[in-house]
């Protein structure tokens, strides 16, 4: 690839994903974002469009083939088994023109839309063709998170996400196909981590493809620390005489991964009189341990801005995840000047200084994670804590990242 001399760059980018819903679709709009802010014709073309605002356009026109796309969709999940999962059929996007037009084409979470077979097709135009690895689904045999088995690091097989005792099960035949699709032509893998970089390399998925570490950008513009807290917090009904302890996830109470039982069990170490908490992105309301403590469960948070004016009402985050390959809200809530408390795992580790814009807690730790909620609120910490640099994740900065890959591609 090359740019032009002088002024803006002529190369134009095509992002893919499946639907206009979570982390995964919030990462890739803000890395195309973060390419137009660097000069970059980047736009971004999804199976299914749930939100009429939504920047990314539709592939289908018309309902016969979005019902054809539901029907591949069943029956890929019926071929998948438990959390392991199979993406058999897929809708072939090569002679598409927006991807006929792109220069370099950009996969993020494509699950129910790309295939093994569509990969290999996209491989096969001649493209720059880029994997943001949003998770481990891309190099494992199927799981989204491997709950730390490490079985891709041996081709999979003998799952125990499906609790399967069979060398060739589902997971391995999937690894097969997937590595089969990969090693048909030449892509560069990046992950939004140091740990999701090492996994990936330790996977034949993977094998001598290029991969890097490029963080998820984000945009300073709208996460930054709020001055009206005050106003803030009454706007939102967060108490004022407490300190807050803030906690986010789209499934707090059932999503294992995200570590709300070990959160659950360091707050019964904490006064009623002391703490609250605050929760959103869940539907439903949450239940603690320590049942004193009053809890605020604001729902699913759709607008940025709003987003960052709660984050400025926390005195701490809380990131208990046990595996995570970067972390949004990690991220948000320190471009909102908020410490973290979290267990030093994954993505985590990459944004997260220990001791310094935050506390990181060896993983499943509870009561370190309760010291960590102590040291983050600590008034003499937060006072320093507004003062530390932020992860070197700005729009800019990763928009020129991304750039030099196919520059130097």
């Amino acid at each position: 690839m090359h740019k032009e001399s002088a002024g803006k760059s002529k190369v134009k980018v095509l992002h893919l994903a499946t639907i206009d819903l979570g982390g995964a679709y919030k990462a890739a709009v803000r890395i195309s974002e973060s390419m137009q802010k660097c000069g970059v014709d980047s736009e971004i073309l999804i199976r299914t469009k749930v939100h009429d605002d939504t920047q990314a356009m539709e592939i289908f026109k018309n309902p016969i083939q979005k019902f054809g796309s539901k029907a591949k969709n069943v029956i890929n999940l019926t071929l998948s088994k438990k959390d392991i999962i199979s993406d058999y059929l897929g809708t072939d996007v090569s002679a598409h023109p927006m991807v006929r037009d792109a220069d370099v084409l950009v996969l993020h979470w494509v699950n129910s839309f790309l295939s093994y077979r569509s990969v290999e097709k996209l491989l096969a135009t001649g493209k720059t063709v880029i994997w943001v690895m949003h998770d481990m689904w891309t190099f494992t045999g199927g799981c989204h998170y491997d709950g730390y088995c490490g079985g891709y690091a041996h081709d999979c097989g003998n799952c125990p996400h499906m609790e399967s005792r069979k060398e060739n099960d589902l997971s391995r035949r999937n690894f097969v196909r997937k590595t089969r699709a990969i090693k048909s032509g030449k892509m560069i893998f990046v992950g939004p981590s140091q740990w999701s970089v090492d996994c990936a390399g330790k996977s034949r998925i993977t094998e001598g493809q290029r991969i890097v570490r490029i963080l998820n950008p984000v945009n300073r513009d709208v996460f930054y620390r709020r001055d009206n807290i005050p106003m803030l917090k009454k706007k939102y009904g967060i108490p004022a005489d407490r300190k807050i302890i803030l906690f986010g996830a789209t499934q707090a109470d059932n999503n294992k991964i995200k570590g709300m039982q070990y959160l659950d069990e360091a707050l019964c170490g904490l006064s009623e009189r002391e703490y609250a908490v605050v929760i959103f992105g869940n539907q439903g309301g949450v239940r603690l341990t320590n049942d004193k403590l009053e809890v605020r469960c604001l729902g699913p948070v759709k607008q940025e801005d709003e987003l960052a004016e709660i984050y400025s009402c926390a005195d701490v985050f809380a990131a208990p995840s046990l595996q995570e390959a970067f972390g949004y809200t990690v991220s948000e809530a320190l471009s909102c000047r908020v410490p973290v408390a979290a267990f030093a795992v994954g993505g985590i580790k990459d944004q997260v200084r220990h001791l310094d814009n935050g506390y990181l807690a060896p993983a499943k730790d509870a009561r370190e994670l309760l010291a960590g909620i102590r040291w983050c609120t600590d008034a003499d910490n937060q006072i320093r804590i507004r003062q530390a640099a932020l992860p070197d994740n700005d729009y800019m900065t990763i928009g020129s990242a991304y750039e030099a890959l196919w520059n130097n591609a």
